[in-house]
């Protein structure tokens, strides 16, 4: 047979005759995934279904459909593995390669991201979602990772914004508030933020705040609308105000042993993954946040929009909380933050 003329076609007929040899075509070969040797272990606190569980679950099926690179996640949810800060311990021991949780459960590990837990630091869901990609969250991240043995991965909301429940009498402005038995968190933010609108802060498990509530050992809550329905306190609550003080942000982290093993062109394309699954997530959530006001309207509950003005006094006070809570944030990043809004 007459050897072709054309070197391009014949560089073509030998690469496809020694793929026949090998046993493949040459284009097949080519489009074989790269391979990530192990599964990664995720120890979630997150159920089934919750934005910081669909923002994980997400990564392999992206990273195979876009970047052809096939990985595996095990998805341990409802802190299976352990509890919050066992999981948040055995990330950084290796033991598991990927948990999350929100950003004020880190801040005894570092407090790069203390700002984000101030009242109303970050102001709506747009902001949010620009401060997730901005210059500010990268830098703190670096930061952040310079003190753990943690690689970032980006954020999503947990449940949007806390609505301020409670069973005696509606509040739309903090006069209202005054006397009202509030069960908290032991977080001095929180207790301080609680007192400060005129409530009388009750630090509680939440395991307990349902019978507590319901028995009138305390008489409100500070939580999100999911949380609030999902437990069922809409049972034992009456009136709601949007004070829109404290959105709650879902840290994600990655083991950086683990970070580290990957080669570059895995690395970039696990980033890239995350950062669309934690999209998709967040969009989940913002439409979440709508839907549970909706589901606890409709179980006759009654939650209140403040106007412009009472909104005003709701976050001067809120902000007041800053020269304490905040007197250990750089003042850049308090800069930084509030130029973003």
């Amino acid at each position: 047979m007459r050897e072709p003329s054309n070197p391009k076609r014949r560089k073509l007929i030998a690469g496809a005759a020694g793929a026949a040899i090998l046993g493949a075509p040459a284009i097949v070969r080519s489009q074989q995934p790269k391979r990530f040797l192990r599964p990664l272990v995720a120890g979630l606190n997150a159920k089934e279904g919750d934005p910081s569980y669909e923002s994980i679950l997400r990564i392999p099926k992206i990273l195979r459909e876009k970047h052809n690179i096939q990985l595996e996640i095990q998805m341990h949810p409802s802190s299976v593995l352990g509890t919050d800060v066992q999981q948040l311990e055995s990330v950084q021991t290796g033991f598991i390669d990927i948990t999350s949780n929100v950003t004020a459960q880190w801040a005894s590990f570092s407090d790069a991201f203390t700002f984000v837990d101030l009242p109303y630091a970050i102001t709506n869901w747009d902001m949010f979602l620009k401060l997730a990609k901005s210059d500010l969250w990268r830098a703190q991240a670096a930061k952040f990772e310079a003190r753990t043995p943690l690689k970032v991965l980006p954020p999503v909301g947990a449940g949007g914004y806390r609505l301020l429940w409670n069973r005696q009498r509606a509040t739309p402005a903090p006069g209202a508030v005054k006397g009202i038995k509030y069960r908290t968190t032991t977080s001095k933010l929180e207790i301080e933020l609680v007192r400060a609108w005129g409530g009388n802060p009750t630090p509680m498990a939440w395991t307990e705040t349902y019978n507590a509530l319901s028995s009138g050992v305390v008489e409100g809550i500070h939580v999100q609308p999911i949380w609030t329905y999902r437990f069922n306190m809409h049972e034992v609550l009456k009136y709601a105000t949007e004070v829109d003080a404290i959105f709650a942000v879902q840290f994600q982290v990655l083991n950086k042993n683990t970070w580290n093993s990957m080669p570059p062109d895995i690395q970039q394309a696990f980033m890239a993954a995350a950062q669309e699954a934690a999209d998709q997530a967040n969009q989940i959530d913002r439409e979440a946040e709508k839907s549970f006001k909706q589901r606890l309207r409709e179980a006759k509950m009654e939650i209140y929009t403040p106007s412009a003005a009472e909104k005003a006094q709701w976050q001067k006070i809120g902000e007041a909380v800053w020269d304490t809570q905040g007197k250990g944030i750089d003042a850049a990043v308090i800069r930084s933050m509030i130029a973003l809004r």
